[in-house]
């Protein structure tokens, strides 16, 4: 055998080692982001709805969500199911959120919308 024919296959084995090898490490950068920021608007969600099941008076869940979540939230929707709960009446406040993922890389199939949701009773 030819030393120069060993050296081309080492070079292509080695390349198409380096292919798999990068496109594990940034499917596991991208589900590892995604998997962040689900978490992330969960507690977000949380503390919006014990936000709002604990407040006398009306607040603006809106600002308050978006302050808790410690990235930048373009296309963010929040809904909430409250609208003027009565006082001891346990109704129940939702807060769901929903935010568009966008791939860093491209190479790995992630989810287009990461949400969050969170339930609590009204307290007062």
């Amino acid at each position: 055998m030819n030393l120069k024919n060993k050296k081309g296959a080492a070079l292509v084995e080695t390349a198409f080692a380096i292919m798999l090898l990068l496109t594990i490490v940034f499917g596991i950068f991208e589900y590892g982001r995604a998997m962040f920021m689900t978490n992330a608007l969960n507690n977000a969600a949380r503390e919006g709805a014990r936000r709002a099941a604990v407040s006398p008076a009306p607040i603006d869940i809106n600002a308050y969500v978006r302050s808790c979540i410690p990235f930048d939230t373009p296309g963010l929707e929040i809904t909430t199911s409250i609208t003027t709960p009565t006082p001891g009446s346990g109704d129940p406040v939702t807060v769901t959120l929903t935010l568009p993922f966008r791939a860093l890389t491209g190479i790995i199939p992630v989810p287009d919308n990461l949400s969050g949701e969170a339930t609590m009773r009204y307290e007062l």
